[in-house]
């Protein structure tokens, strides 16, 4: 077994000047419907959001990424039942995790003094090797 760590910062300001200057468009690009719903509309959601944008960045950082990158919606932030961060790995991020033996991706996110701050740690069991003949 090996653990990976990825860590990103995001700047609360820059996600809500981008949500004042492209709105909708900049949120569903980036954000799932219920990473959305989760923090609401408009600037005031700028702080969940880029929270979430970090956590994203930093599951970007534990993937070895080659020729494909996964879009961002493929990696999302949601709460689960007591209120902990979790991520959920869709489409091409969850099947560049599965080859790459990860098993369980650990998220903490964290905000202060205008930074939202995300850190993910994973659980990656040995890739088998077949053997040919």
């Amino acid at each position: 077994m090996s653990i990976l760590v990825g860590t990103d910062v995001q700047p609360i300001d820059e996600v809500e000047a981008s949500i004042k200057e492209f709105g909708a468009r900049y949120t569903h690009r980036l954000f799932t419907d219920d990473e959305i719903a989760s923090c609401g509309e408009g600037p005031a959601a700028a702080s969940g959001l880029a929270g979430r944008f970090a956590a994203k960045e930093a599951v970007l950082k534990i993937l070895d990424l080659h020729e494909i990158v996964p879009r961002w919606r493929s990696i999302e932030v949601r709460r689960s039942r007591g209120g902990r961060p979790e991520v959920a790995l869709h489409d091409e991020a969850a099947q560049i995790a599965r080859s790459q033996g990860i098993e369980e991706i650990s998220l903490s996110i964290s905000h202060g003094g205008g930074i939202a701050s995300a850190t993910v740690i994973a659980q990656t069991t040995p890739r088998r090797i077949e053997a040919r003949t």
